[in-house]
């Protein structure tokens, strides 16, 4: 797939597209993190801005940081 040589994984296991490739790698980075497993994030000039996470991971944090 075209945008899958723009996703780098950081040390940290988190699969990281640049908000200028975001376009092009954005069905690679979601299907990463839906069947990969992995933890995804948009940055911009290296820093993350946005994460990526599945709906079962977010429905896990809300309820352990005690909301509905």
């Amino acid at each position: 797939m075209a945008g899958e040589d723009k996703i780098k994984t950081a040390s940290d296991g988190v699969a990281e597209v640049g908000m200028m490739d975001a376009r092009a790698a954005l069905t690679a980075l979601v299907r990463d993190v839906r069947y990969g497993g992995k933890v995804g994030a948009f940055t911009e000039r290296g820093q993350r801005q946005v994460m990526l996470v599945t709906p079962e991971f977010y429905d896990r944090a809300v309820q352990a940081l005690g909301g509905s």
